[in-house]
């Protein structure tokens, strides 16, 4: 009998966490972080192409563009992505977790689960959606740049092209496969921005249950702790600011952005245990 209820309250989690990573994903705040992250990645760029053939003649927009890796830096750099990320990290699950407190979901599932198998579920939705609502806008605006953009090769290097990524630890992964490995690493650095972020929001519910402090607070942290860094000067390596997007002389080695957001994302997941 013991097993049976066990194996009952496994089914009703499971499904639980599939209806509240449906709700999370397939919802109106995770459409809005996607339409407001694509606009943020694309509005600069685009901007000057139109004013460019309002002003002189019509040109496509490849002819705007030179490697695709350098679009796509000059996306987060210039349109304001990196601010705001935060933001549109935070906005799917804290919205989702918010009406179930306020609505006395929680209790409810509270009273059928346990509290570790429940706050596992909240933890692993929180990361998910926030991950997906900032990695959807990259692998968007990625597309147009690839589509538009030139492939990072060997033979295009020259004594009078220089790309972002020169004089950076990843000056010679920019051209493993042609730059897609870094695509595909600046993409998954993408996706555990807005986990970590993400669980960061729950954390702030925790201590301070207001939805509009929910969403505000995080933002106020990441700018903050990068100001504060930016004056230290010397601890700059450790800025949030520089992980979405680490095209900076001072990264010690490839991976540090990587764990550096796996460490994040595990002391935010643990101090939200210990909090809710």
């Amino acid at each position: 009998r013991g097993t049976d209820t066990r194996r009952a309250r496994e089914v009703l989690l499971s499904k639980s966490l599939r209806f509240r990573l449906r709700a999370a994903i397939f919802s109106w705040p995770m459409l809005a972080s996607i339409i407001v992250g694509v606009f943020l990645l694309l509005w600069n760029q685009i901007y000057y192409w139109i004013l460019y053939c309002i002003s002189y003649e019509p040109i496509p927009l490849s002819a705007m563009c030179t490697t695709f890796l350098d679009s796509i830096f000059r996306a987060n750099d210039l349109g304001g992505f990196g601010i705001f990320a935060t933001i549109l990290a935070v906005l799917p699950a804290s919205t989702l977790f918010c009406e179930d407190y306020n609505s006395g979901y929680c209790k409810a599932i509270l009273c059928r689960v346990e509290r570790k198998r429940y706050l596992r579920e909240t933890l692993l939705c929180s990361g998910i959606s926030g991950g997906l609502a900032v990695f959807l806008p990259v692998l968007l605006s990625d597309i147009v740049w690839i589509i538009n953009g030139e492939p990072n090769t060997g033979e295009q290097m020259g004594i009078n092209y220089f790309t972002v990524f020169d004089g950076t630890v990843y000056g010679e992964l920019q051209f493993v496969w042609n730059g897609f490995f870094l695509v595909l690493f600046l993409l998954l650095l993408a996706f555990l921005f807005g986990a970590s972020w993400s669980v960061i929001g729950l954390c702030v519910y925790a201590l301070i249950p207001n939805r509009y402090i929910t969403l505000a607070a995080p933002f106020a942290l990441f700018f903050g702790a990068h100001l504060i860094l930016y004056r230290l000067d010397k601890p700059l390596l450790f800025s949030p600011a520089n992980v979405l997007m680490p095209a900076t002389d001072f990264i010690p080695f490839p991976a540090f952005p990587l764990l550096y957001q796996l460490g994040m994302l595990a002391l935010a997941s643990a101090l939200c245990w210990k909090l809710l």
